[in-house]
């Protein structure tokens, strides 16, 4: 069974407030003592569409919600300027673009933070741009769209990617984001990711029928 983590892309803290409490409300978190919701972040500078960035109001909505753990996704061009607020904000997990300005930097400066670390690689970028780094993370993202935009296409090649990746490190956290269903969701999980990353739109379209969709998604 395959591990699900929703994904939250917002502009409005409202929105993020009401997002966290009908996905932990409706059975989407895992059944453990603690779950994972991943917020979406960004500044304009890589991806076109700026997300919230104030660190002050993701501090008090992570602070609200102890029962979670949170991750950021930061599709910014110099994910080093933010690792440390968002580290003091509460985050637990870190995930930088390997396209950004410096990964090197980043991956470096964030070995010296309590949290884990990751690099994602776009869906228009080749596997091999990720593999220098790959002895330095806790987990790879593999976006099966171009970042930015949850509308974007799905791309079938993403699938080649992780069975590249999986097949080279069979012991490496290989997650895919980006317009899954559960119909490509299952190309995913035989292709040997160990997790994905669904856009909270999608989980939350029908709420009521959202344990149904999770569990099509992990493969029950």
């Amino acid at each position: 069974m395959i591990d699900v983590t929703p994904a939250i892309f917002t502009d409005d803290v409202e929105v993020l407030k009401k997002s966290i409490i009908a996905l932990s409300g409706h059975a989407c978190l895992p059944a453990r003592q603690v779950g994972w919701i991943q917020i979406d972040l960004s500044d304009g500078t890589m991806v076109p569409n700026a997300t919230l960035m104030d660190i002050d109001k993701l501090k008090a909505v992570i602070s609200a919600h102890p029962q979670i753990f949170f991750e950021a996704h930061l599709m910014v061009d110099n994910p080093v300027k933010y690792l440390k607020p968002f580290v003091d904000a509460g985050f637990k997990r870190i995930i930088a673009q390997v396209e950004a300005s410096d990964p090197r930097q980043f991956l470096e400066e964030a070995q010296i933070e309590s949290v884990e670390i990751g690099l994602a690689l776009d869906g228009a970028s080749e596997v091999e741009v990720i593999e220098p780094f790959l002895e330095l993370v806790d987990l790879v993202v593999i976006m099966t769209i171009e970042a930015g935009s949850t509308e974007s296409p799905f791309l079938p090649e993403s699938v080649e990617k992780i069975k590249s990746l999986r097949h080279h490190f069979p012991d490496l956290a290989i997650v895919a984001e980006g317009n899954i269903d559960t119909r490509n969701a299952k190309l995913l999980s035989d292709a040997g990711v160990s997790r994905l990353v669904i856009s909270s739109d999608t989980l939350l379209k029908d709420p009521a029928i959202l344990p149904q969709t999770l569990e099509s998604l992990q493969g029950k």
